[in-house]
């Protein structure tokens, strides 16, 4: 569970580099790429492979490309995966309250195991 909420928070923390990547936000390409490389590139989270072999198929790094617009579809719906099955585990504890992401450790850490 634990490396799911990090996964989670990994892709939020760097999805201003993927919006800059297709365009969608201002930015240096180049730059945006290389800080989510060498993020995952120190990342042993297992939840994050799919996201390491999308990162790796990009053969051209141009907002148009198609590896770069499916690196963007795996982790929209990645990301909305996870969210569910946090969600899912925390409603299995019978935590049933609304929760921000960034606390979902430290309340998974109180639930009643």
């Amino acid at each position: 569970m634990v490396e799911k909420i990090n996964a989670f928070q990994f892709l939020s923390n760097y999805h201003h580099q993927l919006h800059v990547m297709i365009g969608e936000e201002e930015g240096d390409i180049n730059n945006a790429f290389d800080e989510l490389l060498t993020a995952l590139s120190s990342n042993k989270n297992p939840e994050l492979i799919p996201i390491k072999n999308a990162v790796m198929r990009i053969d051209q790094l141009d907002k148009e490309a198609l590896s770069v617009k499916r690196l963007d579809y795996l982790v929209d719906y990645y990301q909305s995966g996870l969210s569910i099955q946090i969600e899912g585990v925390f409603r299995g504890y019978g935590y049933l309250e609304s929760f921000a992401v960034e606390d979902a450790l430290n309340l998974y850490d109180g639930l009643d195991k």
